[in-house]
């Protein structure tokens, strides 16, 4: 999206009626930046700076989290506003759209500069959206944001006594209407149980009988969230929790029988069972799942576990697991070609599934289990903490898997830089001839695999380097990296093109603007050719549904010990698995 002054980003901001917090298309980061860049007088510069700024910052929980971390140096943080937020206060004022009101003087609430009136108009604002914009009981993105914009405006106005009451009220409203989904309606329920300042009988005895009611009506994952949220009021309003306890553990085990679960991922659903009918003091299914435990032993395949667990039987199974991955790959290197060796990157099981990277809610399995890491011997340690199951599967798993055929593949003078373009210009799309004659009789188009060499001859020079001296040098990876991921939006658009999928969409004012690579890999056309594992792998390599590659580069967010032969090795099985097409409809002349 191109803007010529700040007149027209303003306009266009108090245009924006998509109230989704997650969704960046809107407004992005570098759209601000060109317009920085465009504009010459140095007072307008600053305040493009402010407003990108608070373009990367989030409110979550009354706190200012910024988007980007690195070391002990936040991007960005309050210092960089170094006008005393007077820019802030004159767009808290003069903005009307409330996504961006509450937003403006959220902030100045939280600043240096906070005064009562700014949580006013924050909670003016958040109200306002909650009251009068229009959720969807089945996006997730949208009923993310009600829950945010209800947590912020709950606990700004617990915390100043203003209008508390009234959005608790609007609240209970919801609970009779399919404004928001079930795990939505759960999730606010909880938090207000949670961070309410007093014990308030009446509430919690609302919340309490709608959630009662409908346990009797939900079959989903959102059961055990009711359960849960029902164990925390009985506590709180000195009630006997067994009989949730039980249904929790009768959850549990239904869970087992209807998805079919076997082996070791039967047994933590049922140790989860057995936790909550010891809690519910029901002897008789206590035993009942003991045996049924110790029948599910029998089933366990260690071949096909892809998580940790907390005990230390898991040191053990990883390393059993490790040698199992260890045996295939030198089958592969031995006895295959390189070609064998790229496909093998291309179609072999090395990546998690995609329901892994948006799996909501967690799963009760992950409360039993912490980070396992394999280091530079692989060895395995363990240390506790919350996980993401995908992200966890990537970093155990499947880079050491695909480290394993990259290193090996090159020891033995199958894996190179050589191989590789050879292998791109033969079996992938890459190769096609994309160059045309102009008017003017000119050679006009793309070569791509000159365009992929200097990343992949880069990394290759540097990987053998690191391999002899036995020493990690991140400097060399930068530029590989840098190039590969900007190259990478590049072929996902001439994908694009060759299947006949949009890439430019026309503006309002009938201009034309090419469309953001998330929307590129949400097109239909797209997500038919592409597995959707592939295509859930591409999302958390550059979008910010996982490691966001794409905008760190593009922003330089990355420091140097930031790059590393890691992400190489997982752009490369990108590259190769985006590739893996080579027939295409006919363009039209």
């Amino acid at each position: 999206m191109e803007f010529e002054n700040l007149e027209e980003l303003y306009k266009h901001l108090e245009a924006d009626e998509d109230v989704s917090l997650f969704n960046s298309n809107k407004v992005r980061g570098f759209d601000i930046l060109n317009l920085r860049d465009k504009i010459e007088d140095d007072e307008s510069k600053k305040k493009c700076s402010y407003e990108l700024f608070l373009l990367d910052f989030t409110i979550k929980n009354n706190v200012l989290v910024p988007h980007h971390v690195s070391g002990d140096y936040p991007y960005p943080n309050l210092q960089l506003f170094d006008d005393n937020f007077e820019y802030i206060k004159t767009r808290s004022k003069t903005v009307k759209n409330p996504k961006y009101k509450s937003k403006y003087n959220h902030l100045l609430w939280l600043s240096p500069v906070k005064h009562i009136d700014f949580a006013r108009q924050a909670i003016e604002s958040y109200f306002s959206i909650l009251e009068s914009s229009k959720f969807c009981g089945s996006d997730k993105l949208l009923n993310k944001s009600f829950t945010r914009y209800f947590e912020n405006v709950f606990l700004l106005s617990q915390s100043i006594n203003y209008k508390k009451d009234d959005i608790i009220e609007f609240f209970i409203e919801v609970l009779s209407t399919d404004k928001i989904s079930d795990f939505a309606k759960c999730s606010v329920m909880k938090f207000i149980v949670e961070n309410i300042k007093r014990n308030d009988k009446i509430i919690f005895q609302k919340f309490f009988n709608y959630s009662n009611e409908k346990i009797n009506r939900l079959e989903s994952k959102a059961l055990e969230f009711y359960l849960d949220l029902l164990i925390v009021l009985s506590r709180k309003m000195k009630l006997d929790p067994s009989e949730f306890h039980e249904r929790y553990g009768d959850y549990y085990r239904k869970y087992i029988k209807d998805h079919n679960k076997e082996g070791l991922a039967a047994d933590f659903f049922y140790l989860k069972a057995l936790e909550e009918y010891k809690n519910a003091n029901n002897k008789e299914k206590i035993e009942e799942t003991t045996v049924l435990l110790e029948q599910s032993k029998s089933k366990l395949d260690l071949k096909k576990i892809s998580i940790e667990l907390k005990d230390d039987d898991a040191l053990e199974m990883l390393n059993k697991l490790w040698e199992s991955i260890k045996e295939d790959v030198n089958n592969l290197i031995e006895n295959g070609d390189s070609k064998d060796i790229y496909n093998y990157l291309i179609i072999g099981k090395i990546l998690p599934k995609a329901e892994e990277l948006n799996d909501e809610p967690k799963s009760p399995l992950l409360d039993l289990v912490s980070t396992l890491t394999y280091d530079i011997n692989k060895n395995v340690s363990k240390k506790p903490g919350g996980i993401n199951s995908y992200s966890l599967h990537i970093s155990n798993f499947s880079l050491r898997h695909i480290g394993l055929v990259i290193i090996k593949g090159i020891k033995s003078g199958k894996v190179s830089f050589e191989s590789l373009i050879c292998f791109l210009k033969k079996q992938s799309w890459y190769g096609q001839d994309f160059s045309f004659i102009d008017s003017n009789g000119e050679k006009q188009g793309f070569d791509w695999i000159e365009l992929l060499s200097p990343s992949l001859q880069g990394f290759f020079l540097q990987l053998e380097s690191d391999i002899k001296s036995g020493k990690d040098h991140h400097q060399g990876y930068i530029l590989a990296i840098d190039s590969l991921v900007l190259k990478f939006e590049g072929l996902i658009r001439e994908f694009s093109k060759l299947l006949g999928a949009q890439t430019i969409e026309i503006k309002e004012d009938g201009t034309g603007a090419r469309i953001s690579f998330d929307k590129l890999l949400e097109n239909k056309k797209v997500k038919d050719k592409i597995p959707e594992d592939d295509l859930t792998f591409f999302k958390f390599l550059f979008t910010s549904a996982g490691i966001n590659l794409r905008n760190n580069v593009a922003h330089s967010f990355f420091r140097t010990e930031n790059y590393n032969a890691a992400k190489m090795l997982l752009l490369i099985v990108a590259l190769l698995r985006l590739g893996n097409f080579r027939y295409f409809p006919e363009k039209e002349e």
